[in-house]
């Protein structure tokens, strides 16, 4: 089958809606459930390891240095009584900041990821234009016994190549912007009119830097490499997006096996798979710019975006069953005349 007619928008689109009729007050709430129950760890998470990036400090910094005495001294003293003895006991802090983002990545590894994979199995169970909606309980069945350590086992193998192909990228923005921050604080708390070689040279000798950090050709070539590693990062992001749809059809097929089924998937459809998601910019863009209910309307998008992503699974998987390199039953549909026989 051709890839464009298999992934055309249009059809998605259209199979989305029609399947979502007389369901989509339900969808919604799976969707917000869903979001819900995922990002509350990554609010947690992204807060406190915010508290000590280097953009953070900057800030920090500036804050400090442009507020007035009197103004910045009732702010820390504030603070002061907030946190009590942690902020005089750093170590104690540090740790309570720690075990917070302990257990906000354990929530989302154990809780966060299974329960995406149940709402993906709510919509996947949806998406038939002539069946009611399913139950709600639905997207909480991969807590079942029998499925949830086949479930995490998947989203781990799955998060972990994902975290391996983002080290690079990872690595560069730290080396990118790093120097930068650290010469932009140092502008900033020696008053300086400009940045000078002299300047460059201070922070060169403060942090024992090498000279090289601050030559165009370094930011130029690590630019390039982060650049280069991002658009990888985001191809492979496509290419194991079905992994997720796999395991809600079947968690029981393994944790290789899924994701290995979900590069065959997305193979020479990975830029139409990228346009689908572009496709909704517009949408998500409007609702988040409603008045009425700012980023709450975001979440009546979702069940709309959720749908046509199913659509494209179930394109893509007919697909790789009709070229006789996937069977239903391996993905844990039963055939049709096994139930007639009973």
């Amino acid at each position: 089958m051709d890839g464009g007619y298999k992934l055309n928008r249009f059809f998605l689109k259209r199979d989305a809606k029609a399947n979502l009729r007389g369901k989509y007050s339900t969808a919604v709430l799976v969707a917000v459930i869903a979001q819900l129950l995922f990002r509350l760890s990554n609010t947690f998470t992204t807060f406190f390891a915010g508290l000590f990036t280097p953009s953070n400090l900057f800030r920090w910094g500036r804050f400090q240095l442009e507020s007035e005495p009197a103004e910045f001294d009732e702010l820390l003293a504030h603070i002061k009584d907030i946190f009590n003895k942690f902020i005089g006991y750093p170590p104690l802090s540090i740790a309570l900041i720690l075990l917070i983002i302990v257990l906000s990545l354990s929530y989302a590894i154990l809780v966060g990821n299974v329960i995406r994979i149940g709402a993906r199995r709510w919509f996947l169970r949806a998406s038939h234009p002539h069946y009611s909606a399913p139950p709600l309980g639905l997207m909480f069945s991969p807590f079942r016994r029998g499925q949830y350590v086949a479930t995490l086992s998947g989203t781990l193998w799955k998060s972990l190549w994902l975290f391996i192909w983002s080290i690079p990228v990872y690595l560069s923005n730290i080396f990118f912007f790093t120097p930068i921050v650290l010469l932009m604080i140092a502008y900033i708390k020696t008053g300086a009119d400009s940045v000078s070689p002299a300047l460059v040279d201070r922070v060169l000798d403060a942090y024992g830097l090498p000279e090289f950090v601050y030559s165009p050709v370094f930011f130029i070539v690590l630019g390039i490499f982060m650049i280069l590693f991002s658009i990888v990062l985001l191809i492979k992001r496509y290419q194991y997006r079905m992994t997720d749809y796999i395991l809600a059809d079947n968690p029981l097929i393994g944790t290789r096996r899924a994701l290995t089924l979900s590069k065959s998937m997305s193979k020479g459809s990975l830029w139409r798979l990228f346009v689908l998601d572009l496709s909704f910019i517009g949408w998500f863009f409007l609702a988040s710019m409603c008045i009425c209910i700012p980023g709450a309307a975001i979440f009546l998008i979702l069940p709309y975006y959720e749908a046509t992503w199913v659509e494209a699974y179930k394109k893509c998987r007919d697909d790789m069953v009709a070229r006789r390199e996937l069977t239903m039953e391996e993905l844990g549909y039963v055939p049709m005349w096994i139930e007639v026989n009973r």
